[in-house]
Parts: structure tokens; C-alpha cells; sequence
């Protein structure tokens, strides 16, 4: 069976028990402005991904929200090898009122590539449990013209059995495609004028 949801400009397929989320923007600055947003972005998340919380994860919380808090992590150690750009996380995952997951190891590798003119960087989430069978995203920047260009952030997630037991396809879209959604337009806005602005969150 294969499912298809819109919300915002997030476009989400489900199949294989896999869900595939693509979102699109435009942004009105070269691809040169563009990569290096994005370059911050993966640095962030393999180094400290608690920086990115000041700008590309900004407007993404929504404590005392129920259906968009459903799922949290709490972040507590990484490790990153500039060289061969892997990196290691320690973090728990809380599912209110369900388990805390403590201590789960999650590594990461940027893997990078130009295909037809457009940088593809790709990041692959490997973890070894029951949460996630496979996790890769991609952020691809294709140049428009000099001053414009588009950002395309694919991301792929299979679960493990314990996370299918509480991420229904609402909860994915409740709780992943809106933050994909707000993290591209954060890295859209970042490129265009060098920072993140706080907007209100979207209605459900």
C-alpha cells in the first residue's frame, strides 16, 4: 500500500514500511550562500547539535503541545572525526508517558557529491537497535541562476518494531513533517539574510 499526505510543502510517500519526506524551497541567493548554510548545518549536527537549536531547529519546539511532542531526544555527548566527516551521538529518546530510551548510540557520515550541476550531501544515521532500521537525508542545492537557486532536503526513515508501535503515520506527520518544513525555510531564510527569525508555529 502506498500512502501520500501534503502539509505545508513537505510531500511524505509511505512504502516498505519506509516513509520517504521531500521538501522544496526556492531561495533568492546564489547556491554559494546556499552551501555554505547548508555545510553549517551538517558541522552542527555531527559537532553540537545543540547549536542548531539557535537557528536551523528554531521554531521547532512545542513544549505542552501533545500531538507535536510526542517524541523528544535529549542530547548529552558526540563525537566528531573532521577527517572522514563521522560523527557519534549519545542521546536518549523520551516518549512521554511510554519509556525512555537512555544512552542510544547514533553515528553519522556526510557523504558528498555533485550530480548534474546540483551538490548533493548526503548524511546516513546508522543505529543498531529496535528504534530505526535506516535513516539517510539529503540536501540538494541546484543553481537557478546566480542570485537563486532551489534547497531540497529528502529525508528517508524506516523504524525498528518498538518505534512502529507509537509513530502512526499521524504522529510522523504531527511531529516530523512540520519541523522538515520549518528547518528548510530556517536554512532558506539563513542564506538570504544571515539569520533565523522566530515566526508562530503552524495550525495543525
Amino acid at each position: 500500500m502506498r500512502l501520500f499526505f501534503i502539509i505545508l510543502t513537505v510531500v511524505t510517500t509511505y512504502t516498505h514500511s519506509t516513509y520517504q519526506s521531500v521538501c522544496t524551497k526556492e531561495v533568492n541567493t546564489s547556491a554559494e550562500q546556499v552551501n555554505e548554510v547548508v555545510d553549517q548545518f551538517v558541522y552542527d549536527m555531527q559537532t553540537d547539535i545543540t547549536r542548531l537549536f539557535t537557528w536551523a531547529f528554531l521554531n521547532t519546539n512545542d513544549e505542552g503541545d501533545a500531538e507535536r511532542d510526542a517524541i523528544g531526544l535529549r542530547y548529552k555527548e558526540t563525537y566528531y572525526d573532521p577527517e572522514t566527516h563521522y560523527g557519534k551521538l549519545i542521546v536518549d529518546v523520551v516518549v512521554p508517558g511510554v519509556h525512555t530510551f537512555k544512552n542510544m548510540t547514533i553515528e553519522t557520515t556526510l557523504t558528498d557529491t555533485v550530480i548534474d550541476g546540483s551538490r548533493v550531501a548526503r548524511l546516513d544515521i546508522d543505529y543498531s537497535g529496535s528504534l530505526l532500521k535506516t535513516a539517510f537525508g539529503t540536501f540538494t542545492v541546484t543553481p537557478v541562476s546566480d542570485n537563486q537557486c532551489t534547497l531540497t532536503l529528502n529525508m528517508n526513515v524506516r523504524f525498528g518494531f518498538f518505534a512502529n508501535l507509537f509513530v502512526t503515520r499521524r504522529v510522523y506527520r504531527n511531529v516530523i513533517e512540520w519541523r522538515l518544513d520549518t528547518i528548510v525555510e530556517n536554512l532558506k531564510e539563513k542564506a538570504e539574510t544571515g539569520k533565523v527569525s522566530i515566526r508562530p508555529r503552524p495550525e495543525l
